[in-house]
């Protein structure tokens, strides 16, 4: 029996294809950007203000929902701004305020301690961790879970994060 090449390479790319959860595969991305970055649109004094890792971000190619970018920066301790760009029209969007984790001293040595965002490249939607209650001594304690429709962000819900794994 032969098997064809064709399907002996779809079938290693499904195997090779990141795996998402569940909530993520439920809001498909756009598709991926087949062509070079649009050159971004600096078209705000805020976007100006931070072009220069907006650019640098950008030239790192989507990261977010097929052709995206979604880039992040300090504004001080425990503190990011952050922005999506649209690698196929060079458009920016900004977020409306900065978000923040909570610090405690051991913070480095916690197993829970996770990143700001969750996402695919893959799929529309974004996991925004941020800190609530500085006084749990958890870096991160809820989770802002967005949707990218229509050139923004569409806010689904606020979550406590359940480190416990129950």
């Amino acid at each position: 029996m032969r098997i064809s090449c064709a399907v002996v390479a779809i079938v290693f790319s499904a195997a090779l294809a990141p795996r998402i959860p569940p909530e993520f595969g439920k809001y498909p991305g756009e598709s991926h950007l087949l062509t070079r970055s649009h050159a971004l649109l600096l078209d705000t004094k805020a976007k100006r203000r931070f072009r220069t890792v907006l650019r640098s971000e950008a030239a790192e190619g989507a990261n977010f929902n097929g052709h995206y970018r979604v880039a992040s920066w300090g504004c001080g301790t425990n503190c990011i701004q952050w922005a999506i760009a649209d690698l196929s029209n060079g458009k920016v969007w900004m977020a409306p305020e900065p978000a923040h984790s909570c610090w405690f001293p051991d913070a480095s040595s916690d197993s829970r301690v996770m990143d700001w965002f969750e996402m695919y490249k893959n799929s529309s939607l974004l996991y925004l961790h941020t800190c609530q209650d500085s006084g749990n001594h958890r870096t991160f304690d809820s989770r802002s879970v967005y949707a990218w429709s229509g050139g923004t962000l569409q806010l689904l819900r606020v979550e406590p994060i359940d480190l416990t794994g129950g």
